[in-house]
């Protein structure tokens, strides 16, 4: 068949004897072993589209006992898409197949690229099936062929559904708070009353800045973060931090202040991210001083780059050293974690920083951001 004839992918098949002829080159009882081992579909495709060879796990998928009952078909075809059974010539040759990723990946692997993409499937009967699908080429003699799998992401999919629309709803709902309990603090004058609602508007500025920040580390784990850099204030950020924690109770009777030494400078980043490492490594330094003890922030220019460091006169042991920047790793319980872990992701993959510390009994520890400085030096605190 010529592609003219139809809206995507070219139409030709190769008949049974052919297709059984390809099947032995992939059976082997080495290849039989391999592919039944995976917990993944695996399929390898001709250079028409067609199955050559299946796994069990997609028998399994599309209910068939045994894998042989799908060769000569193309992926869609066995899996019952709407689109490839109602076409002419079947999977790949729709006019929706054109927005499909699992044809488009397919076709990608037979140009000689690998390719990683997404597809929803809609099946008869009603199925739906979201994918994530990899097509990789590969050699045969003077025949080239696809190795193609497949994983299930729907709960994935709806899973990040949920995220955007709860991160959209209480985000609305702090951010309303938040502005109501800004203009009763304006309004009244009431000593008491006012000391009331400024706690209010306390509480509320660190409940949109926590659901802020949670929000950043699921986007920047999933690739989907694209941060916006501007010139930013070094000292003016690390006060803006400063403040968010001695306005707060969670200081408690701490001492939360910014050295003397302090410089200020201008640095483009994204002021963001800047500020939710920073948050992060304060409230690290505050949950481990004990009460009356004191955390101190600094932030200075020197070797290129700028520097923000957080001390406190807490000494973390080889144990929690070694553990300290991995995704679940916490000293306050399962389910924690993610803060030394979120400030490296956010520094060393979006900002083109680096996050480390020093610790000793003697000098208690300190944790240090620094960025690229291409600013100039501004002024003394």
């Amino acid at each position: 068949m010529n592609q003219l004839l139809t809206h995507f992918a070219p139409a030709e098949r190769l008949g049974p004897y052919e297709i059984k002829e390809q099947s032995r080159m992939f059976g082997s009882f080495e290849m039989h072993e391999l592919s039944a081992s995976l917990p993944v579909v695996f399929l390898i495709l001709n250079r028409c589209r067609q199955i050559v060879c299946a796994n069990k796990r997609f028998a399994e998928l599309v209910g068939v006992m045994d894998a042989e009952a799908v060769f000569g078909r193309r992926p869609g075809e066995a899996l019952g898409c709407i689109n490839a059974m109602s076409a002419p010539f079947g999977c790949g040759t729709h006019e929706f197949c054109s927005t499909c990723g699992a044809v488009k990946s397919i076709l990608e692997s037979q140009e000689g690229h690998a390719a990683v993409k997404e597809c929803v499937i809609s099946c008869e009967g009603g199925k739906v099936l979201e994918l994530r699908v990899w097509s990789t080429p590969i050699r045969r003699g003077n025949e080239l062929f696809t190795i193609f799998s497949a994983v299930d992401i729907s709960d994935e999919s709806r899973r990040k559904i949920l995220e955007r629309t709860f991160f959209h709803d209480i985000s609305n709902t702090a951010a309303g708070i938040y502005g109501t309990a800004e203009l009763l603090a304006e309004c009244l004058h009431d000593v008491d009353c006012d000391r009331e609602v400024k706690t209010i508007l306390y509480a509320s500025e660190w409940l949109v800045d926590e659901i802020r920040s949670h929000k950043k580390l699921m986007e920047a784990e999933s690739g989907e973060l694209s941060p916006q850099k501007i010139p930013t204030s070094t000292l003016e950020t690390l006060n803006q931090c400063i403040r968010l924690y001695t306005q707060n109770k969670s200081t408690h009777s701490r001492v939360l202040l910014v050295g003397p030494e302090a410089r200020d400078a201008e640095v483009v980043t994204d002021p963001v991210l800047l500020r939710r490492i920073l948050i992060n490594m304060i409230k690290n330094a505050l949950e481990a001083t004990p009460e009356g003890g004191r955390v101190l922030a600094t932030c200075f220019s020197r070797d290129g780059a700028v520097h923000f460091s957080i001390s406190n006169p807490g000494f973390m042991n080889r144990e929690i050293q070694m553990g300290l920047f991995k995704r679940t790793f916490s000293t306050k319980g399962t389910g924690r974690g993610v803060g030394t872990y979120s400030m490296k992701l956010f520094a060393e993959r979006y900002l083109g920083g680096s996050v480390h510390f020093t610790t000793s009994p003697e000098e208690g520890t300190t944790f240090t951001l620094s960025l690229p400085y291409p600013g100039h030096f501004m002024r003394k605190q």
